[in-house]
């Protein structure tokens, strides 16, 4: 558990930001930054980089959560609260695309792969729990592996095409919700193990350039 300011983490969190494209994720416990003027100073690489990892996702969080608490209670019908909150989480990390994606390439490199599947398991968590779901038992986790699926797809495509825009995103969700109603639940979870598969094999194949 990160014992970290308010303060601290916003310090962080815009030095990430601002500077992602120089930091050297292979060295990351070298860099001054981290070495001189935060509470990470003495965390080795691995530990550093899961903090740094856990203090973004959660900050993509709230910012998810700011952006769609006003808007989402206007909305009645379920479905159209997923493709919703879908098309509202695809933009914020679209705009963060190349920050996340260093993350999940040094996160994978350092054999913390499960870090990025629980990410990705959390944020169908977190979008299903906004829609007020109430389902139990079986279908709890059976809808969350449904939407984990959709969203690792299209997560895939946001960071394959440079030039995706909101409305491909858009067009995208909404295939894919019309998909999953004609899919068995054997089929929806091969789907997803092939997209899991998938989207590591893109990041496997990542060269490791300068700041990598």
């Amino acid at each position: 558990m990160l014992n970290l300011t308010k303060l601290e983490k916003e310090k962080i969190l815009k030095y990430l930001y601002k500077n992602y494209q120089n930091i050297n994720f292979d060295n990351i416990d070298k860099d001054d930054f981290f070495k001189k003027n935060t509470g990470l100073n003495f965390f080795e690489k691995e530990e550093l980089l899961l903090a740094v990892s856990s203090l973004v996702f959660e900050d993509l969080d709230k910012n998810f959560l700011k952006e769609t608490k006003s808007n989402i209670n206007k909305i009645t019908k379920t479905n159209d609260k997923i493709s919703f909150l879908l098309n509202k989480r695809f933009q914020l990390e679209a705009r963060n695309k190349n920050l996340i994606k260093k993350i999940f390439i040094h996160l994978i490199k350092n054999n913390n792969s499960n870090k990025v599947l629980n990410y990705i398991y959390s944020v169908a968590d977190i979008i299903w729990k906004i829609s007020s779901d109430r389902s139990v038992d079986f279908n709890y986790y059976t809808k969350r592996l449904i939407l984990s699926s959709v969203y690792l797809k299209i997560l895939i495509l946001i960071f394959y095409r440079d030039n995706l825009t909101e409305k491909d995103i858009e067009l995208e969700i909404q295939k894919s919700l019309e998909h999953i109603k004609l899919l068995s639940q054997f089929k929806i979870k091969f789907n997803f193990l092939k997209n899991v598969k998938e989207f590591f094999s893109f990041f496997s194949i990542q060269k490791a350039g300068r700041g990598f």
